[in-house]
Formats: structure tokens, sequence, C-alpha cells
């Protein structure tokens, strides 16, 4: 019976090494290295079962048609052995080390080629413990890849760079999302430069800010919304709005949201002007609704910060404060059929109509004027 099921590869003695050495010792290494589904870790280090197939497909006839590889087994083993053998080095290394920044840059050298956190940064990325820095490591790689670009290319596409603040040189990711909203089109994260409509975004939203260098536990952020796209008639031109003000929230590398639950809980003391949507008039343009996410030096005074919304201007307020951008964000939005049930829900009055049509005179509000 044994020696048949060694034929299938259910037992395979190669991989009886994989219990033993550094990857397996978790005495002096925090658990959540290991691979957080069970039955996956099983397949990766002990083989797969050929009467029941990887865990990692889900059709059942698949899982049974599935073969490994010629002599992937034993060539797996080898890689293994020797990268764990690296890695041991590495940990005896930091056993010895002081500088906690060091240490650090160890640790990614002992685990970046570990299979069980490389299989957790590409299948669970949403599970993962972001207080190892082999996993903040990765996650900053597939920001970078990817949306850190997106992100800029949108904040400078849309003249959100330099309309609002000057530059911004960003080393968080920062993701924006209104759960809300029950329609998946709507309640997942907001992809920069999308223009949604005012029901969309009638909830304050849930805010994600992931440092991927180490933080201090609890370091504090401020969250700024302004929409400088709104008109101004006196003027002929634009002034910038505040749309939401939060400061003095306590963040780390693990605890990186702001949601409604923590608002609920501590909102008086991080919030300095509630949040009001975006209502864009009819006629008017597209206005930007520009997020922007800041370090703080220290705790500021809340009562005492600037609560008017109208003509905010975001460069004093910062300089003033001596707050560092380290992430932003936007999102468009124009007129559309529920700006009008918003604005109700906010009290906000009725809109203004502007003129479609381009002419010499300033702009004009329209409302309830026959137009020749």
């Amino acid at each position: 019976m044994l020696s048949s099921r060694l034929l299938r590869g259910v037992v395979n003695p190669a991989r009886r090494l994989y219990s033993t050495g550094v990857w397996s010792d978790f005495s002096k290494r925090p658990e959540s290295l290991k691979l957080i589904d069970q039955q996956y870790q099983n397949d990766l280090l002990k083989g797969i079962d050929p009467e029941v197939g990887p865990a990692s497909i889900e059709q059942e006839d698949r899982k049974l048609a599935y073969h490994s590889p010629v002599a992937i087994d034993e060539t797996f083993a080898m890689a293994y052995e020797l990268l764990q053998t690296e890695s041991k080095a590495v940990y005896d290394q930091i056993a010895v080390e002081k500088d906690q920044a060091k240490i650090d840059q160890l640790s990614v050298k002992a685990e970046k080629y570990n299979p069980e956190v490389l299989f957790n940064i590409e299948n669970f990325p949403e599970k993962i413990d972001r207080e190892q820095p082999v996993y903040r490591k990765y996650l900053k790689e597939l920001w970078e890849s990817h949306d850190k670009m997106l992100t800029m290319q949108r904040l400078e596409q849309h003249h959100v760079i330099p309309d609002t603040l000057p530059t911004l040189v960003p080393v968080a990711e920062v993701k924006v999302k209104f759960p809300h909203n029950t329609a998946s089109e709507f309640k997942s994260w907001v992809e920069p430069g999308t223009i949604l409509p005012a029901f969309a975004v009638s909830k304050p939203p849930t805010i994600q800010i992931q440092e991927f260098e180490r933080i201090a536990k609890d370091s504090l952020y401020s969250v700024i919304l302004v929409n400088p796209d709104t008109p101004d008639l006196d003027t002929n031109t634009f002034k910038t709005t505040l749309q939401y003000g939060l400061c003095n929230v306590p963040l780390s590398n693990s605890d990186i949201s702001i949601d409604t639950l923590k608002l609920l809980q501590h909102g008086d003391k991080y919030t300095f002007c509630d949040y009001e949507p975006l209502v864009p008039e009819k006629n008017a343009q597209t206005q930007r609704a520009c997020l922007w996410v800041f370090r703080q030096e220290k705790e500021l005074p809340v009562t005492n910060l600037n609560k008017e919304r109208d003509s905010f201007d975001i460069r004093s307020f910062t300089e003033q404060h001596g707050l560092t951008a380290v992430g932003a964000h936007m999102w468009r939005q124009a007129f559309d059929r529920s700006v009008n049930a918003v604005r109700e829900d906010y009290n906000l009055g009725k809109g203004r109509v502007f003129h479609r049509v381009k002419r010499n005179q300033p702009v004009i509000d329209y409302s309830g004027i026959n137009v020749v």
C-alpha cells in the first residue's frame, strides 16, 4: 500500500525535509510567514494527492486531470533546501544585529524567496501581515508596477497637480471606495480619474493608506478632499471648496484604513470638516474631487482648524500646519439625475443652471431667466 502511494507521489521522501529548517521553525519567526491556507500548504510542501487534485483548482474534472511536471518534486526540494540554507545564514546575522532598519533589510533578504511568502502575496494580498517587511516589499513592487504610475498619470492629466498642490512624490498607496453602494461597479476600489454619479459618492468613503517603509505605531495623518472647480461668478473663474477634512488619524503599517466604524468611534477627534459630496450644477463642467493624504509632524488642534468650505486655500493650510503630502487620489463628477436628491439630503438648496453656449460676457447664472 505504501509503495503504491509513493509511486503516485502522495508521500514523497524528498519533501520530508521541509518539516525541518528555518522556514518551518516559528519559535523566532512570526506565524504570519506561514502559508495562509492549510490545504495549499500541504500541496506545496508535501505533494499533491492525485486522487484529490490541487486545492488551487476549483473544477473537479480539472483537479483529477492535473499531473505534476516530471521531476518537479525533486527539483523543488533541491531548490528549497538551498534557499532555506541561505536564509538560515541571514537569520544568524539578524540574531546579533541591533539596528532596526538593518534588521528589516535582513528580514526581507531572509524571506524573499520563501515559497510560502510568495504564495501568500500572490493569492492572499488582503490577508497578509503588513507588519512584516517582506510583505511590504512585495506590495510596494506591485504598487510601483502599475497603480503608482496610473495615479500620477491621472493627477497630472487632470491637472490636480498643480491646480491644488504644486507637486507630489508619492510614498504611500492611497485607495478609495464607497461601501454604501450595492452595485459592483460602484462599491469596489475607485480607479483614479473615474467619473462617478452623485449617489455613488453620497456617503463618506473608506480610505486605505499603505506606507511601505516602517512607521511608528499611531503615526498621525490628515486627509483633505477639495473641489477646485466650483464656479465663482464674481470673478468669472473657479474657486476651491473644502469637501472633507480629517486630522490626527492614527495609522500604522497594518492599521491602514479610515472607515465608517473608526469614524463612528472617534469621529469628533478626527473630523474638522464633515463630509459633503460634490454636487456639480447643470451645464457646468466636470468637477474634480481631489483627495490628499498628509503625514503630520504633531497633533493638530481640531477645534481651531479652518472649517470654512468656501475659497479654501489648501496650499497655505498645509504650510501653516506642517503637513507633508505622501499620497493622493481623485475622481470626477458631472451633473446627473441623482444630484438633486443628494443636494436635498445635505440641505444644499437648489443648484444653479448655466448656459451651454459660449459667449463673450462672463459666466452668468441663468436660473429663472428667459434667455433669448
